[in-house]
């Protein structure tokens, strides 16, 4: 190839090196706090340096460096300046240039950030022997009281198990956590506690109904009430109050409302006194869906922040203080958020618990916007990790867009050396009728490149615990996030037979 093309090339990289550098630097900066933990600013710069490279476009030099041998640029994330400086040096080799004091990066230091990533994921997941992705499970009500149940998951698998602060009482969280230390004791296998913190989710609270069978159609309206004693409008035949009202006075005309995951859509259409008359536009059965109380209400075009912690959250903050191996926080949307949180674990924590790690579930627009700095304000306060709440998220910025983004946040999570949990509806069939669908599996395998895989529960949990962890053992033989590990491929053997 000709050596005039490879020197061009380097040049536009040693250009682009410099730019990450400086505008890396000026970023890194603007986070470093004196509050910053020492353990985290390689971390926190190197986000910075990723944050600076993925500022524009690069495809076009991705392209340019395939035919030279030099194509690590798509897996940088890791060690984004000792990439850029490896692909310099070794593109100075082609070239016969002379590229300055600029180091070659070794071995070594690419493993230690590699490593980085896998020790912020065994303090908040702990080690397991066998697979690199771990296993998280949202405990039942029964697993207050069934022990044969909780022993069965750890046998099957599971690393961490989730509390759900939204449901049962501190009584069935105590028998949880017992059952999970009794597991731990006979099978020798560690089961962290993760307690999840409810946050301000906002909630169909009460139904009022002139039908026998209170389902909402295509075209029909109805009105959603800022108050606790609602009747119906003419003409209007299902009221919905929240819980939280103050919700309500905010909702304008036009602004978009979804019902249930989504399973209704509809759009404010007027505003009353009592509350928001609205219209629904799509249902995700034809004949209607069916009106609940208890199911999630997401308001994607409102411009409105909720306190990230209730009164509710403040009061089981207390026992998850005392009780968890880490502690989960619902609808991050902001640094103020991580501020906010980090007060309340302050005031709670004491001596080596401290140290307990946080995580971050995300699960808005305003979650994924402000990720960077996010991370860097709860990673440089203490271990952190960050939940891909893929539910709430693809209501929120619809699900076109959540393949998009679940991949941006995966990139950004590893340039910081943060663990990532793969949550929502993973393995869902299988888990509620112990029969799995193709799509299921396929989806294991892409949360494979997260470090640790979220179950909710069901009646087949164990099965599908066991066909999870199976899963990954078998497919990270073949894969490390986006880098093919090259195992010896029996359809290749077979072919020299």
């Amino acid at each position: 190839m000709d050596r005039n093309k490879a020197k061009s090339l380097l040049e536009e990289v040693m250009v682009i090196r410099t730019q990450v550098k400086e505008e890396g630097e000026i970023l890194f900066d603007r986070w470093h706090t004196a509050t910053m933990r020492p353990e985290y600013e390689m971390s926190a710069r190197n986000l910075a340096y990723y944050m600076a490279f993925r500022k524009y476009d690069r495809r076009a030099l991705q392209q340019s460096l395939i035919p030279w041998g030099v194509s690590s640029l798509g897996r940088l994330e890791a060690d984004v300046m000792g990439t850029l400086n490896a692909v310099v040096r070794t593109l100075g080799f082609i070239a016969d240039q002379d590229v300055g004091d600029i180091d070659y990066r070794t071995s070594s230091s690419f493993l230690e950030r590699n490593q980085a990533l896998k020790e912020n994921t065994v303090q908040l997941f702990g080690g397991e022997e066998g697979r690199d992705t771990r296993i998280l499970v949202t405990m039942p009500s029964e697993a207050g009281a069934d022990y044969s149940l909780v022993l069965s998951l750890v046998e099957a698998g599971m690393d961490m198990a989730r509390i759900n602060c939204a449901h049962d009482t501190e009584d069935v969280w105590l028998g949880m956590i017992e059952n999970i230390r009794r597991a731990e004791k006979k099978t020798g296998r560690q089961c962290r506690i993760l307690m999840d913190i409810s946050g301000p989710k906002i909630r169909t609270k009460h139904l009022l109904t002139s039908k026998r069978n209170p389902k909402l159609k295509e075209r029909e309206r109805f009105l959603l009430s800022h108050k606790i004693a609602m009747t119906l409008p003419k003409g209007i035949e299902i009221a919905l109050n929240t819980s939280v009202p103050e919700v309500i006075d905010k909702i304008e005309q036009g602004q978009k409302i979804k019902i249930d995951d989504g399973h209704i859509e509809a759009v404010a259409t007027d505003i009353s006194d009592d509350g928001v008359i609205c219209e629904v536009e799509r249902t995700v059965k034809e004949g209607g869906v069916k009106v609940k109380t208890e199911k999630g209400i997401n308001l994607p075009d409102l411009k409105f922040k909720l306190p990230v912690l209730t009164k509710k959250d403040e009061t089981d903050l207390d026992f998850a203080a005392h009780h968890a191996d880490a502690i989960a926080f619902s609808f991050i949307k902001d640094a103020g958020d991580i501020e906010v949180i980090e007060e309340a674990l302050a005031s709670r924590l004491e001596g080596d618990r401290r140290k307990l790690p946080s995580v971050a579930k995300i699960e808005t627009t305003e979650g994924i916007r402000n990720l960077p700095e996010i991370i860097q304000k709860a990673a440089g306060a203490r271990r952190f990790g960050v939940m891909l709440a893929r539910g709430d998220l693809a209501v929120e910025i619809g699900y076109e867009r959540l393949s998009e983004v679940q991949e941006e946040l995966l990139w950004i999570c590893e340039a910081a050396h943060v663990p990532v949990i793969w949550a929502t509806q993973v393995v869902e069939s299988l888990v509620k009728t112990g029969i799995p669908t193709r799509s299921e599996m396929s989806d294991v395998v892409a949360g494979s490149r997260a470090e640790c895989i979220m179950l909710n529960k069901g009646d087949y949990i164990v099965e599908g615990v066991e066909v999870v962890s199976d899963i990954l053992e078998k497919f990270e033989d073949h894969h490390y996030k986006k880098t093919a590990m090259l195992r010896s491929l029996g359809i290749a053997r077979e072919a020299f037979e």
